[in-house]
């Protein structure tokens, strides 16, 4: 089955308007993906939605997934692990806990989290966004950074699919960005609209600008 892809990346923001943020159904919305999408493509989604499974993200998947073949899951994932291990130090010190226990994976980041001692765990060197966490991590309430962890990933899914319209990276952009708004429209439901309303506009727009 070939992909049509400008036909599916049209339809995204209609898709996103079936499943209104108050009620969001994120399987069903995958589900509607799947079937527009060949068997290759699947299989991205097949990465993406066991890489947003809890019980998958750990030092396996995590390192399957900087060796797949696909950019924006390569991309994505190395990312995320990235901000979990910064996130995960950062919250093990402050509850006296062993660091290197709450790392997944291996490599100089997490050699460098397991015996800094520096407030900053002295990451400038080794990771772009380690800045911003500590910023983040200042903040004394969780949903407020919880927030702007997630920003973090938004901003990241937006900087993979730049330059792309019409390929399976806007899809798995586009279904990456409806996790976190699903997630926010059951933690918080201002957030979850606000999120809900950046999704459409930003996929009307990616349509909009291809087509100029």
């Amino acid at each position: 089955m070939g992909n049509n892809y400008e036909f599916i990346v049209a339809g995204l923001p209609q898709l996103a308007l079936d499943f209104q943020s108050g009620s969001f159904d994120l399987e069903s919305l995958t589900g509607s993906l799947r079937d527009m999408l060949g068997k290759k493509d699947n299989r991205w989604l097949d990465w993406l939605t066991k890489g947003l499974n809890g019980k998958y993200m750990n030092a396996h998947f995590y390192r399957a997934a900087t060796q797949c073949n696909n950019a924006f899951i390569r991309g994505y994932f190395t990312f995320d692990r990235e901000i979990r291990n910064i996130v995960a130090a950062y919250m093990a010190r402050q509850y006296g806990q062993d660091i290197q226990n709450n790392l997944v994976g291996t490599g100089e980041l997490t050699r460098q989290l397991a015996v800094s001692k520096a407030e900053d765990f002295e990451l400038e060197y080794i990771s772009q966004v380690a800045a911003e966490i500590s910023k983040i991590m200042q903040s004394k309430d969780p949903v407020d950074r919880e927030q702007k962890i997630d920003r973090l990933r938004w901003e990241k899914a937006t900087e993979l699919s730049t330059f792309h319209y019409f390929d399976i990276e806007v899809i798995l952009a586009f279904l990456l960005k409806a996790s976190l708004v699903a997630r926010w429209a059951k933690l918080d439901r201002e957030t979850g609209t606000r999120l809900f309303r950046e999704l459409v506009e930003e996929v009307k727009g990616t349509y909009k600008s291809d087509k100029q």
